[in-house]
């Protein structure tokens, strides 16, 4: 039994009302894709659409009118067909709305790769993928953290596992270089094909694998099982909205 086999049984003996899925192979999870750690409540405002009607697009419960859907493409900045359908190419070649300056020696751009992970499917590999945006961060705050801006990967949380910590689309920093598990930290683990964030205990060998959302059960690793466990990085950092 995979991990996300344990995980959906999980959720179906707690009832958890909402369930994780695989990445981007519904028009609702590409949109919740592309919006990023954007606010839904801001973004509705921008494209100039009901909270609501956004809501109901992100949920799977309707899809979007052809306005619409012409609408959020241009606004995300991806192709209509791929927003619609999944093929085609994703992302248009970016629009220079301003023209800003950039200091280089005050900022370190972080990659960001447009992957989310919780109980869904998908990689993270810098060196086999291109990232779809960059965000900055204070040099001096990497230095207080000890880090160095190469072994940092930006993605998204996708999910309600790990509520009250990380909710769904937040934005985490995730260090790559951290890749050995220690008690009490959380971690984005990849088990085949499948990636997801969870904080680590360990149990007198076994790993066990703790969702801070109280509705969904821990997984315990024995010894025997964790070759077939990656810890990808650890999450070292997370950035959220708190309002529109």
């Amino acid at each position: 039994m995979t991990y996300s086999e344990k995980e959906q049984k999980s959720q179906k003996r707690n009832s958890v009302p909402l369930a994780e899925q695989a990445n981007g192979s519904t028009f609702s999870q590409r949109l919740s894709m592309v919006l990023g750690n954007k606010s839904g409540r801001a973004f509705s405002k921008e494209i100039g659409i009901s909270y609501s009607t956004l809501h109901n697009y992100l949920s799977g419960v309707s899809s979007p009118t052809l306005e619409n859907l012409v609408a959020l493409a241009a606004k995300t900045n991806v192709s209509i067909e791929w927003l619609a359908t999944g093929n085609n190419d994703e992302v248009k070649e970016p629009k220079a709305l301003y023209s800003i300056s950039f200091d280089n020696e005050e900022f370190a751009l972080i990659p960001g790769y447009r992957i989310q992970v919780s109980a869904g499917h998908g990689a993270l590999n810098p060196d086999q993928l291109e990232p779809t945006r960059h965000l900055a961060f204070r040099r001096k705050w990497l230095k207080y953290r000890g880090f160095c801006e190469k072994d940092l990967a930006i993605v998204w949380a996708k999910g309600d596992s790990m509520e009250p910590t990380i909710h769904n689309n937040d934005t985490l920093v995730v260090h790559t270089g951290r890749n050995k598990p220690a008690d009490g930290h959380i971690y984005i683990f990849r088990n085949g094909d499948e990636l997801f964030v969870k904080r680590y205990q360990s149990m007198l060998g076994t790993w066990r694998l703790i969702s801070d959302n109280s509705f969904y059960s821990a997984l315990d690793v024995p010894k025997q099982e964790q070759h077939q466990f990656e810890v990808v990085g650890q999450v070292v950092h997370i950035a959220k909205d708190i309002g529109d």
